[in-house]
């Protein structure tokens, strides 16, 4: 029998679901699939450790409409890498929408074995089209020979690390859109000592002060600045 604090939390689950999908709508069938992601990641929570417990309650908004917003972003692309995709955020997400598309792939890139077997199964049981890469990011972006047209990236690194990840991708044509917190723009302030970036910051829809750092274009500056004596 249900216990009132799991009925609560039962409870709270539900209107968040409802309120993440207010923000950001899907199809029916992208919500079943979400659903069979959101089961098998409360099973592998218990012993792998995917996401924060403490925003479990509000997994809804805080992660998975977090990730949807990007396609409004790129409603066209296809072909998206997510870098250090963890507990699948914001890639396996981003497959359960663009299962129905044809021709589309989510390269999600995560070194950590066990997560890469949990984003395994996730991608089987959603059907979604994604590729699973056990790897560096470097080893992956050097590999790989097609174009990309999105890479993702979401609390992975600051973002003069996350730049220089993607600077290859993006030179090849791909479009940059890194999920990030309230500290963007210290953030954004030190990247620009050594890239040179004009970047479009997009507040987030989920509110909590994130934002949404879109790129086209990264260069690496001539060398660094120097500190002032």
């Amino acid at each position: 029998m249900a216990t009132p604090k799991s009925l609560q939390l039962q409870s709270v689950s539900a209107v968040d679901k409802a309120a993440a999908l207010r923000l950001t709508p899907v199809s029916r069938e992208t919500e079943a699939r979400l659903d069979a992601y959101v089961d098998l990641l409360g099973q592998w929570q218990t012993k792998t450790n995917l996401v924060a417990p403490s925003t479990l309650p509000q997994l809804w908004t805080r992660h998975i409409a977090d990730s949807l917003q990007l396609l409004s972003l790129a409603p066209q692309a296809k072909l998206w890498a997510d870098l250090g995709s963890g507990g699948g955020f914001p890639g396996v997400v981003l497959a359960c929408v663009l299962a129905d598309v044809p021709g589309a792939r989510v390269d999600l890139v995560e070194r950590n074995t066990k997560k890469a077997a949990f984003l395994r199964e996730a991608a089987r049981i959603t059907g979604a089209p994604a590729v699973i890469h056990n790897a560096d990011i470097g080893d992956y972006v050097e590999r790989l020979e097609s174009r990309i047209d999105c890479v993702t990236a979401r609390a992975l690194a600051p973002l003069q690390m996350l730049l220089g990840f993607a600077e290859p991708l993006v030179k090849r044509g791909a479009r940059a859109l890194f999920l990030k917190g309230q500290d963007v723009e210290l953030e954004l302030t030190e990247a620009t000592k050594y890239w040179n970036i004009k970047p479009r910051i997009h507040s987030s829809r989920t509110g909590g002060g994130g934002w949404i750092v879109e790129l086209d274009r990264i260069e690496r500056r001539d060398s660094p600045p120097t500190k002032q004596t």
